[in-house]
């Protein structure tokens, strides 16, 4: 579980590239928070933020007047699961819980990180709750939340795993932002022992009301860390290069799996696609200025708006210091914007997105202590925002691959890209102060196919389908299933899961970095996986897995779908 994980913001979603020195111009003060002015996702008036493309007026996280109202996180805890956070920063200080973070390096309560080009969880920390009014810096999405640091990264191990997720110094934290994940081009065994236990000490925390549990999704729609050529078809196709469902913890009950948008409110370029996604936040492009750039063939994205946040203190560490080869005014000390190069404005990827969503919940949270994790799902799901309405339904051959926006038998429109869609901090504290609590969980168990190995056909809808009758009637949260083949050639397989109701989610989606078998392996696998697209159905009825390979006529030869199973969770 716990090995090579990685920080959520590496990957083509965190750093952006370097580009060379200049001078920043002033800016007027605000003496508020000075650099609240650039916050474009707390307030956006398609105002100046710090990148050559100005944002698209009204595409925030419409937090309209809580703050005003006082509803800023107040009486609520955020556990930030990271590789530090900076507890003596200027801007974060005042909201972090003396004594109640973990340094699992040293057994200390100061998770500080001081490497010198950045702490990525100092930068996540002030997306959710930098102080507000103090005329520092700007302000967090919940600037009155209080803060815990836990630097899980920096000594992975399923003890600071559970320590950084409930328990140990982290039992009284009520929201836990993951703004990390495990870029995989193959899905890792899990056993569902092993999810059932990580769920059970998930759903124990908050004494027994559940935590908030926030994760990336990923940063892997046009990137596979290196590998030549991998995502040349999957960018082509608009389908991501490595599927969300293939990093196992973004697929667990009761974790919130994060989307990224830009500034113009569609998907971040480099945020990942997957049916195991929830809603999306804000995580931006990448926040740079053309003035400052001389490289070659610059993407447009380059210059899209970033997030604004804290970062490590001084001019002799963090991603603004004195570097020769700046991103725009604020990230170099020779900006007069910010000379302390104590904030940034180039943070991104699903990273800066998750940690938006973790805001809002603790916003929802001060409004409503007594609402179960399973609460703030089904209301972060049903007041989010569609956006993105023309997302392209993509075919192939005749085939459809990725459908876009779908609505299901319930009514709620879901997309891999977005999940239920853009957060909307206001509708949700709205529903929360009155949300009567979901009844008690339901769980169908796993059940499995038990009948033959199906032939996986070539170009084809109708073949290569298995089903499984459930008996159990509920109302769906989400779907879990696992998938067993002797398909040599997971990148050409698309999946589709049909609900009893004839909703359809596309699990699997090809052309996507997947890698080929192992010579002399049995087949491509996927242990565990899931779909939200089916929220608020019934679950009684035929469930039917199709799988066709879109690639290569030859790789079917011999190839099944050997069997599979599924578990749903609702009430």
């Amino acid at each position: 579980m716990t090995a090579a994980l990685f920080a959520g913001c590496g990957g083509g979603g965190g750093e952006s590239k370097s580009v060379p020195v200049g001078v920043a111009e002033p800016k007027p003060v605000d003496t508020a928070d000075p650099l609240y002015r650039y916050q474009w996702y707390l307030e956006n008036r398609g105002q100046d933020a710090l990148a050559d493309t100005l944002p698209t007026t009204g595409v925030d996280l419409n937090i309209g007047t809580l703050h005003k109202d006082n509803v800023r996180g107040a009486g609520v805890q955020v556990a930030v699961i990271d590789e530090g956070l900076e507890i003596a920063h200027e801007d974060l200080a005042a909201n972090v819980v003396a004594g109640g973070s973990t340094n699992f390096i040293d057994n200390s309560t100061d998770p500080t990180n001081f490497g010198f080009q950045g702490d990525h969880g100092t930068s996540v920390a002030g997306i959710i709750a930098a102080v507000g009014w103090n005329a520092k810096g700007g302000r967090g999405v919940a600037p009155e939340a209080k803060l815990r640091g836990f630097n899980f990264l920096e000594a992975q191990s399923d003890y600071s795993l559970f320590n950084s997720w409930g328990e140990g110094s982290s039992s009284q934290a009520d929201v836990f932002n993951n703004s990390w994940g495990t870029p995989r081009n193959a899905p890792p065994a899990v056993s569902q022992n092993e999810v059932e236990a990580f769920e059970k000490r998930m759903q124990a925390s908050r004494n027994g009301k559940g935590g908030i549990y926030v994760k990336s999704a990923g940063n892997s729609f046009e990137n596979d860390r290196g590998r030549t050529n991998a995502c040349d078809d999957a960018k082509e196709f608009k389908l991501g290069c490595i599927p969300a469902n293939f990093d196992d913890t973004n697929s667990y009950a009761y974790v919130i799996t994060t989307a990224a948008v830009n500034a113009k409110g569609v998907r971040s370029s480099y945020s990942s696609a997957g049916s195991s996604m929830w809603v999306a936040g804000f995580g931006g492009e990448y926040g740079g200025q053309k003035k400052y750039f001389k490289g070659d063939n610059p993407r447009s994205v380059n210059f899209d708006p970033a997030i604004i946040s804290t970062d490590q203190s001084g001019c002799e560490q963090g991603e603004n210091r004195n570097r020769a080869a700046p991103r725009n005014d604020l990230d170099t000390d020779a900006s007069a914007i910010d000379k302390s190069c104590n904030y940034r404005s180039s943070m991104n990827g699903t990273s800066a997105a998750a940690p938006m969503v973790s805001g809002v919940a603790a916003l929802m949270l001060q409004v409503n202590p007594n609402l179960t994790a399973r609460d703030v799902k089904a209301i972060l799901a049903t007041t989010a925002k569609k956006i993105d309405a023309a997302q392209a339904l993509v075919t192939f051959r005749g085939l459809t691959l990725d459908p876009g926006w779908s609505v299901n038998k319930a009514g709620h429109a879901f997309s891999n890209w977005y999940g239920f869609g853009l957060v909307d901090a206001t509708q949700a504290v709205k529903m929360a102060r009155t949300f009567a609590s979901l009844p008690a969980l339901q769980d169908t168990q796993v059940q499995t196919y038990a009948g033959a190995p199906v032939d996986i056909p070539y170009l084809n809808d109708k073949g290569g389908a298995a089903s499984i009758a459930i008996a159990q009637a509920m109302k769906v949260e989400t779907v879990q299933l696992g998938i067993t083949t002797t398909h040599q050639a997971p990148a050409n397989l698309r999946a589709i899961l049909t609900s009893p109701g004839g909703s359809k989610s596309y699990v699997l989606t090809p052309f996507s970095a997947a890698a080929a078998m192992p010579k002399g392996s049995a087949g491509f696998f996927i242990d565990f996986m899931a779909s939200n697209a089916f929220l608020n159905e019934s679950s009684a009825g035929t469930w039917t897995l199709q799988l066709t390979d879109v690639r290569d006529p030859t790789k079917v030869i011999g190839a099944k779908l050997v069997t599979w199973n599924l578990r749903i969770l609702g009430h």
